[in-house]
């Protein structure tokens, strides 16, 4: 194949006019399968006469072709995940606003609200506030995205299948969300400002015991635009944890590592539970440690392809140690262990 007509349809995928395809086509739609319907429909129309190009090319092209297409498919799963979050939502809402789902019943009790689930729909609910895109993805995802793109080195700990739950040498269970981020952060690599915030289970090789879960619930976090400091991420950290805790607590930064930060914090809360006194839940040590946050490290930046002077903030907490502190709790396997007379103290919500 001559490189000027290979060159012409490499362009057609990097100039994302495929991927406003999808968005128009999709934009209007309200049923989830019609969403479906439709992505089936685009790669079929759009994508998959490519594939036939990959028997045309000369071996040294078929890398980079195979990996623009891969990109595009990863991009067309995260705009159809992202329309049907927002079907979900204005079905959500349009019963609420058609609906008294509050009126009483002879014969139905209220169930029992997950204290996992009460402060992540909080910490939700204060980046909607925000401004910020909700999102999730699949569990499963790729070395790639949950090590590479993200400064993590080969020779780092994490990649060992001592700490990770690999399925072969190319996927895993994912350990952070933070590789829901940098898909997002590819997506939207075109934007002034990026604001997204990612959510779900993550999964680690650790032993269970009060404090520790092999699988657990994270949030991260990133805002990514032209001039953003520590001071921005300090006013963020600061305002979510006062809203999450309902108090006048303090934050304190402590410098840490983290691949994917530089420079990188610990940040820690005053102890809320004997007002800086010193107690058993802080180890008398007055602070209580609650998320990992820093400056998205360069590589980062550059790995995801944004605009040039962008710089950005971010971090990453997990849900499960809020929901101990918030509602002292003394063991994680209360939360998730189906232990009655703890789930019964949140009925109906708190």
């Amino acid at each position: 194949m001559e490189n000027l007509e290979l060159k012409e349809k490499l362009k057609v995928l990097e100039d994302g006019s495929i991927l406003k395809k999808l968005e128009e086509m999709i934009s209007n739609i309200d049923s989830e399968k019609a969403v479906y319907d439709a992505r089936n429909v685009f790669l079929k129309d759009n994508v998959s006469p490519y594939y036939q190009l990959l028997k045309k090319v000369d071996n040294d092209q078929k890398k980079a072709l195979g990996q623009k297409l891969n990109e595009i498919k990863e991009k067309t799963e995260l705009i159809v995940s992202s329309r049907i979050e927002t079907i979900k939502q204005n079905k959500l809402a349009s019963i609420k606003a058609n609906y008294d789902v509050e009126i009483p019943s002879d014969y139905l009790q209220s169930g029992y609200i997950n204290p996992i689930h009460l402060v992540k729909n909080q910490i939700i609910k204060f980046f909607k506030m925000a401004g910020f895109k909700i999102a999730t993805n699949s569990e499963v995802t790729s070395i790639e995205y949950n090590f590479d793109k993200l400064n993590i080195k080969k020779d780092h700990p994490a990649r060992s299948a001592s700490d990770t739950f690999f399925i072969d040498d190319k996927t895993l269970l994912r350990v952070h969300n933070t590789a829901i981020t940098a898909k997002y952060l590819e997506l939207y690599n075109n934007q002034d400002e990026i604001k997204v915030l990612s959510y779900g289970d993550v999964y680690r090789k650790d032993d269970d015991d009060a404090t520790h879960s092999h699988q657990f619930n994270q949030i991260d976090f990133v805002w990514a635009k032209k001039g953003m400091s520590l001071a921005n991420l300090k006013w963020i950290t600061d305002n979510l944890l006062k809203f999450l805790f309902n108090k006048s607590v303090k934050i304190r930064c402590r410098l840490s590592h983290f691949p994917f930060t530089e420079p990188s914090f610990e940040i820690d809360v005053s102890c809320f539970f004997c007002d800086q006194k010193g107690c058993n839940v802080c180890k008398n040590t007055k602070w209580i440690e609650v998320l990992g946050a820093g400056l998205l490290h360069p590589n980062v930046i550059k790995n995801a392809n944004l605009k040039p002077g962008i710089s950005a903030v971010a971090f990453g907490m997990g849900v499960d140690r809020i929901a101990m502190l918030k509602y002292q709790i003394n063991d994680i396997r209360r939360i998730y262990c189906n232990d009655f007379s703890l789930l019964s103290e949140f009925k109906g919500g708190r």
